[in-house]
């Protein structure tokens, strides 16, 4: 009998059953087709016997993972693994995995985002609809060009942006937390890699683009903003709670910051009544940042790659709790 091989993940069946048929030789294929996150209950009844998971941001715990021991892999169909509690997805010997390939969408919709803030896109597109043609003041925005620009994080996705943003004529900060950013990628970009402190002083502009850990969980709260120029703009296009949102939306109230680009929030989705929804001076979008057809299609290949790997008794080639290898699920496994 075939192992079977769990996807939960609801991107358009139109781009990603492609490369998931590459699977059908080696595995039975399940697909949940709910087009919403699993809940626990769900997940459970769906995880009976399953070998491998390709998932969007299910929450695997302690219960989940005790309850599927059959289960030697989690792919996940982004970047992000906050979802997972990767200790004990470790102690019950099963991979987590990721497909790092969003970076290049994810920069351009960042760059998107900033434009539409700041240039007030959305505003203007409103007033075009509804007669508001001459309310040129309402329409005015900053211009991109001589502003700083704050990277919080230097990894793929800041990365991106920077590339994109090299025509611009913005001055480009950096930050990056521990593992710290390589010098020389920053100066073949234009980088300036300051410390933390420096890069809330000094951007006009901040864009988040560090993962979601206990160490980032809320780092943008109110002292953090305080330290921020009165006028600047926040940009948020990793995870929503590396915000705190009431200090946020206190911000956008009293115009300590001007604006806001939001494809992520703490909850979500995030309930209607969100005080954000209300701000003409946000930006709010789905978490599309990464939607794109060629981010789809380079994310499921690359998962599917590994979940072949697996099948084949092989190692997957972007294992993120690496210490996995040490249980003795895959401690004979040839690399």
């Amino acid at each position: 009998m075939k192992p079977i091989v769990l996807v939960s993940s609801y991107y358009d069946r139109g781009i990603t059953d492609i490369e998931l048929k590459r699977l059908n030789p080696l595995a039975q294929v399940v697909r949940t087709d709910i087009g919403r996150r699993l809940t626990e209950t769900e997940l459970l009844d769906h995880l009976a016997g399953v070998k491998a998971a390709l998932i969007s941001d299910e929450v695997f715990n302690e219960r989940v993972f005790r309850s599927s021991p059959q289960l030697r892999m989690i792919a996940v169909d982004g970047v992000g693994v906050d979802s997972i509690d990767l200790d004990q997805a470790t102690a019950h010997g099963v991979i987590v995995n990721n497909a790092p390939f969003v970076h290049e969408a994810n920069g351009e919709f960042t760059v998107g985002l900033i434009l539409a803030v700041i240039r007030k896109i959305i505003i203007a597109n409103r007033g075009a609809r509804t007669g508001q043609w001459n309310e040129r003041t309402q329409y005015t925005g900053r211009d991109l060009k001589g502003s700083t620009l704050g990277l919080l994080g230097f990894g793929r996705n800041s990365r991106a942006v920077a590339q994109r943003l090299a025509g611009f004529g913005v001055n480009l900060l950096a930050y990056s937390p521990p593992p710290y950013a390589d010098v020389d990628v920053a100066r073949e970009l234009g980088v300036t890699l300051v410390g933390y402190d420096q890069l809330l002083a000094e951007s006009d502009i901040l864009s988040i683009h560090v993962t979601l850990t206990e160490q980032t969980r809320g780092m943008i709260d109110a002292p953090a903003i305080a330290k921020m120029k009165t006028g600047a703009y926040l940009i948020n296009t990793s995870r929503g709670a590396v915000i705190d949102e009431p200090a946020l939306i206190a911000a956008l109230s009293s115009g300590k910051l001007a604006g806001a680009g939001l494809d992520v929030f703490t909850e979500e989705p995030p309930l209607a009544s969100n005080p954000l929804f209300k701000m003409d001076n946000v930006v709010a979008t789905a978490h599309v940042g990464s939607d794109s057809f060629g981010a789809f299609n380079a994310v499921f290949k690359g998962a599917v790659n590994d979940i072949i790997l697996l099948l084949q008794e092989k190692l997957p080639t972007h294992i993120i709790n690496t210490e996995v290898l040490n249980h003795s699920n895959f401690i004979n496994w040839r690399h």
